[in-house]
């Protein structure tokens, strides 16, 4: 059985939730992912104060302190969120977020730490440090949100006055 411990170690995806010091360890809420065959199975959801995760899929993670490591994450929210070789949908952080190495889709925190190798496409943020070149700050949302207003309206004119009024539809036989 000690065989059989050392080798699911080896190819296990590991995810850990630290609670409080002295607490039981089913508070803690220590879970693993077995992989199935050669793939892992992700994990759907994760509630936790401290929570780390390396090598595996996360749909949503949720608590104080989120770090994430060579893994994919649909969801991280909390007050700090690192990713580390990762990727990341939609990054929300209360207070800090950090990227080393990583690709998020939407960022969106407080103060926003970008470090070597890190890509963002939606960034928001009050302060950011570190070399980052998002695809859409909030003044380019600002604008493609004014943009797409008027390009709207333009073509919704144009709809409504091809169309019959009621009057005139109620009047046809």
């Amino acid at each position: 059985m000690e065989e059989d411990g050392d080798r699911a170690g080896q190819s296990r995806s590991t995810v850990e939730s630290r609670a409080e010091a002295g607490a039981p360890a089913a508070a803690a809420g220590h879970v693993e992912a077995e992989p199935k065959g050669d793939r892992c199975r992700g994990i759907a959801r994760v509630d936790a104060d401290h929570f780390a995760m390396s090598f595996g899929a996360l749909g949503m993670a949720r608590g104080r302190e989120i770090v994430i490591g060579q893994a994919a994450v649909g969801l991280a929210a909390g007050e700090d969120v690192a990713l580390h070789q990762s990727f990341a949908r939609l990054v929300l952080a209360r207070e800090e977020a950090r990227l080393q190495m990583a690709a998020a889709a939407t960022v969106a925190a407080n103060h926003v730490e970008v470090g070597r190798g890190a890509a963002i496409a939606v960034l928001i943020a009050r302060r950011v440090e570190g070399d980052v070149r998002p695809l859409l700050d909030w003044r380019g949302a600002l604008a493609f949100g004014a943009a797409f207003g008027l390009v709207a309206s333009v073509f919704g004119r144009g709809r409504r006055a091809q169309r019959p009024s009621r009057a005139q539809r109620s009047q046809r036989p």
